[in-house]
């Protein structure tokens, strides 16, 4: 009896080991989730260098976030506000924003990658503020408003976030920005706080009005088009117009992101591929995530951050020392600019070593 039953333990115990190696080399083995994306613009290696976002803040204006999802941990979001039900519980009925969330802030896990799936969010230590500022049908011209958009970027501000993204997706085309508007009046006020604000530049690159979307064209917020896997501008990343008044590093769009097809969270455990300059925006937010790790006193709450005056330097250095792709290959001016690439691909390592000069 005595070795029957230790057969059996040794049975239990083959089993669990070969599933655990299983496991392991499944997670080893499947290629890293947007790692074209992280790799073009640097990503990986501030990544390898240690910065992982700690300590920074970033609110995201969006449709929410569903924080039961298994590659996101509910620790990192600290602040909710719905400002469409208000619903006092995290949930995301529109699927828009975590899919936003988990570029930045999935942590992975065995469910994905057991599923292929191997997500790694840029700035997994840092904390979330989330607000639900867009509705289920985002594109219904009754779905969000000036207002809307206005609370979320006040609630951010109060609660002292780094970093603001205006994920805030095609329902923007719809709202009637003016200068005096409730939304510009707020994001203003965030970056006079010296806290930075991040617009995608808008999807409606088939269409162009020539301009990219009215909240991006903000002289001191950083707008951001999307790119290819081939560092080709998509079809439906919005262009810049520049008026006579623009002057550097306030030319739009700033920069270029990876936006194409990018994989990550979905709501109800899934997994999913979105295209969009919003995408390509959270890159750009998550990057400023790290180089707030790596230089805290740049922090809007920093010892050396003065406000519009870092936003600017910032974005000097971005301009500087991004990739020079598409139209902009063959001009040597550095800080040369085009209406569909801004300055070049956001390059984060090479951001990171200008800033040390400063």
């Amino acid at each position: 009896m005595f070795q029957n039953k230790k057969l059996y333990l040794y049975i239990i115990f083959g089993f669990t080991l070969i599933i655990l190696l299983s496991l392991i080399t499944i997670a080893v083995t499947t290629p890293k989730s947007n790692f074209w994306a992280t790799k073009n613009t640097q990503i990986e290696d501030l990544i390898n260098l240690g910065f992982d976002g700690t300590d920074v803040t970033i609110g995201i204006v969006d449709t929410g976030v569903c924080i039961d999802h298994q590659d996101l941990e509910s620790l990192s979001f600290i602040s909710w506000l719905d400002v469409i039900n208000n619903i006092s519980n995290y949930y995301d009925d529109e699927d828009h924003g975590t899919h936003i969330v988990g570029i930045l802030a999935a942590k992975g896990s065995l469910q994905g990658v057991y599923s292929g799936v191997n997500l790694k969010g840029i700035a997994i230590n840092s904390k979330y503020v989330i607000v639900k500022s867009i509705p289920h049908n985002q594109y219904l011209f009754d779905g969000t408003n000036d207002s809307r958009i206005a609370a979320g970027i006040k609630f951010c501000i109060n609660n002292d976030v780094d970093i603001i993204l205006l994920s805030i997706g095609p329902g923007i085309d719809y709202i009637d920005f003016k200068e005096n508007s409730l939304s510009v009046t707020q994001i203003n006020n965030a970056i006079s706080k010296g806290i930075f604000v991040v617009v995608p530049a808008g999807n409606d690159g088939q269409k162009d009005n020539g301009d990219v979307n009215f909240l991006a064209n903000l002289e001191n917020v950083i707008s951001v088009g999307a790119i290819s896997k081939g560092n080709s501008i998509l079809p439906f990343s919005s262009r810049g117009h520049q008026y006579p008044q623009t002057v550097h590093p306030n030319k739009k769009p700033e920069l270029v992101a990876p936006g194409n097809q990018i994989t990550s969270t979905r709501i109800n455990g899934a997994y999913g591929d979105i295209s969009g300059t919003s995408q390509a925006a959270a890159y750009v937010a998550g990057i400023i995530a790290l180089l707030l790790d790596a230089y805290p006193e740049y922090k809007h709450d920093g010892m050396k951050n003065e406000n519009v005056s870092t936003i600017h330097l910032f974005k000097e250095i971005f301009a500087k020392t991004a990739k020079k792709i598409g139209n902009l290959m063959n001009i040597d001016d550095e800080l040369s600019h085009d209406d569909l690439y801004g300055y070049g691909l956001i390059q984060a390592y090479d951001a990171y070593l200008e800033l040390s000069k400063y």
